[in-house]
């Protein structure tokens, strides 16, 4: 038996209790924060599977097919900036619209009184 662990007994009249939130508000800026840290984890993601993906493609000859059928070579810095810049429009797109949702849902919170959430402890 450990020091952490304890037995608890509950009465038979003591079933579930449900237990009504409501959410009417939420930060702005933990939101936009939040979001950003999301993005930038989303964008580095991206960042890393363009650059194995290429890599595997080069490795297995893809690079020679896909040269003859664009007419250009396709490199590493070229793939590295495209990834690059998709990331970033991605983490400003992604900013601002969490924080466009976070607004609107504070404005409709305060028109309706916000989003009910039931819980039921077991």
């Amino acid at each position: 038996m450990s020091i952490f662990s304890r037995n608890v007994k509950r009465s038979e009249s003591a079933g579930a209790k449900p237990v009504n939130l409501k959410l009417v508000k939420v930060n702005f800026w933990s939101v936009v924060r939040f979001a950003f840290v999301l993005t930038v984890a989303m964008g580095i993601g991206l960042v890393v599977a363009m650059t194995i993906v290429f890599l595997i493609m080069n490795i297995s000859g893809f690079s020679a097919l896909l040269k003859s059928f664009l007419g250009t070579e396709v490199s590493l810095p070229a793939v590295l900036s495209l990834s690059l810049g998709i990331a970033l429009f991605m983490i400003l797109v992604g900013t601002i619209l969490a924080g466009v949702w976070a607004a609107i849902f504070n404005i409709v919170a305060r028109i309706t009184g916000g989003v009910s959430v039931g819980f039921t402890n077991n």
